[in-house]
């Protein structure tokens, strides 16, 4: 069946470059991606995300760490390179690490992309269409970034509280809740940049970006013990009510 998408009818489609950074070394956390969620290792859900993507033209496991380079290949995941020591700091950015990975990736396939997209594995529930869907909207914006956010949150100012002088109290006080307005929140599963502002500006995240909104369940950022346990019980839901985003 031919490919139905918002892409079909512009001229070019762009070159899409996936990244996905698998730190080994966590505090919080040790051997966080490769402990097993749901019958995988935690950098397996990412990995298997991006395979399934139709709009990444590469993708690729970046590591510094062998343990986790030898399951991204289990798996099926291009590992390049192993990453050099000064970008496997508890210091280093994604910033820096989206940077090596694309002058590496640029220099050996002897391409030059249009957007990139970062994928932490931290975010498991994250899948193959949200993936396409923020290439679709970003290509044809005038804006430079998407981010994957979640919401709405429509009592906006009730929920937020400040401690102040040891007195819990509004953190943006209001005359009338019921007129604010719903905020979102960076989710922390897909950063997709278009590649000559992230050359130009080294930033992923433009001032101005296009919203892809993602149910809750989807948007599950894996930092803490809790985290992975709710990780679990979501994709345990997930296969067993075949649930699409």
């Amino acid at each position: 069946m031919e490919d139905q998408h918002p892409l079909k009818n512009i001229e070019k489609l762009p070159k899409v470059l996936g990244v996905i950074p698998a730190r080994g070394s966590s505090k919080r956390f040790p051997n966080k991606n490769i402990r097993m969620l749901a019958g995988k290792p935690l950098v397996a859900w990412t990995i298997e995300a991006a395979q399934k993507a139709k709009r990444l033209t590469d993708y690729l496991v970046t590591s510094d760490a062998l343990l986790i380079t030898d399951v991204a290949k289990n798996y099926g995941a291009p590992v390049p390179f192993i990453r050099p020591p000064e970008l496997a700091t508890d210091t280093v950015r994604n910033i820096e690490v989206v940077a090596h990975a694309l002058k590496y990736m640029e220099t050996e396939k002897q391409i030059v992309y249009d957007i990139i997209v970062l994928l932490q594995p931290t975010s498991p529930i994250r899948n193959a269409a949200h993936i396409d869907q923020a290439v679709d909207m970003l290509w044809p914006s005038d804006l430079d970034s998407v981010v994957s956010v979640k919401g709405p949150f429509k009592k906006r100012d009730p929920i937020l509280k400040a401690i102040r002088n040891g007195v819990l109290e509004d953190y943006c006080p209001v005359q009338d809740p019921a007129d604010t307005e719903p905020f979102y929140i960076y989710n922390a599963a897909l950063y997709a940049v278009k590649r000559d502002y992230f050359i130009k500006h080294n930033k992923l995240i433009s001032q101005r970006q296009v919203p892809l909104i993602m149910d809750p369940i989807y948007s599950v950022d894996v930092d803490t013990e809790a985290d992975f346990l709710m990780a679990e019980t979501y994709l345990n839901y997930l296969a067993k009510t075949r649930r699409q985003p």
